[in-house]
């Protein structure tokens, strides 16, 4: 008999919220801002500093060398040093002030009623980023959508001091909700960190490609097991594997 699927695990940002969204309004209401106190800088130098600054504290963060929450806490005092800038409370203001819009612009989408319908399973969130209680944090995020109280593990990087797709991350949330790799499924959006992760572990890799716009993957493991476009249609993909599993195990 094939092991049965008892875990269903779900990334956050863009899998179960519109993080982008948030992201894009909350980066031009806090850009406004900062050009209201520094009106000689212009859109363009500010836009290409902050990308600038991103990248590099992206990298750090890729590398190991920093965690999400040094990527948050630095941002502002980076973008500074950038245009040259005295690093003052106004730092502090506009990172709160982006932290706080972001949260209160997250949505979750339609789809995520699908949680109510995995009743049968340990359903819980693998996500990368900070686990504190800053306002722009996946705990703050999760807490905030209501999310807590419709799932039974929360699996965090800045927690567990890797990222997806590093494979200890996946360990630690079958081991939360006592499943083997192979009685998991993962559900995200990118294929990268998502997918790569849950198929090196051995978990059934979900893909949730909501704008039709996933590449086509170059390499075996960044192949989905199933590729979807609607929460919903997670239960076609654990039917789908109860089926081949029973044959299997027939």
């Amino acid at each position: 008999m094939g092991k049965m699927i008892k875990a269903v695990f779900f990334d956050l940002d863009n899998t179960l919220c519109d993080s982008d969204t948030a992201w894009s309004i909350a980066q031009g209401e806090t850009f406004q801002l900062f050009r209201k106190h520094y009106p000689n800088i212009s859109e363009e130098t500010l836009t290409e500093a902050w990308s600038t600054v991103h990248q590099e504290l992206f990298q750090q963060l890729d590398a190991g060398k920093c965690s999400m929450a040094d990527v948050r806490d630095s941002r502002f005092y980076s973008l500074f040093r950038e245009l040259d800038l005295p690093v003052g409370k106004i730092t502090e203001t506009l990172n709160d002030f982006l932290s706080s819009r972001y949260l209160m612009n997250l949505r979750l989408y339609d789809d995520v009623t699908i949680l109510e319908e995995l009743h049968a399973y340990h359903v819980g969130i693998i996500t990368n980023g900070a686990h504190d209680e800053h306002t722009d944090s996946q705990f703050s995020k999760v807490r905030h959508l209501g999310l807590n109280e419709r799932i039974q593990s929360l699996t965090i990087s800045g927690e567990i001091g890797v990222r997806k797709p590093n494979i200890e991350i996946f360990k630690v949330a079958c081991e939360r909700a006592s499943a083997l790799f192979q009685e998991a499924l993962f559900v995200g959006d990118s294929v990268e960190n998502d997918i790569v992760g849950a198929n090196r572990a051995g978990m059934t890799s979900v893909l949730i490609d909501r704008k039709s716009d996933a590449l086509t993957p170059k390499i075996v493991e960044e192949q989905p097991d199933y590729s979807i476009s609607n929460l919903h249609d997670v239960s076609s993909c654990l039917g789908h594997e109860i089926e081949k599993r029973n044959k299997r195990g027939s």
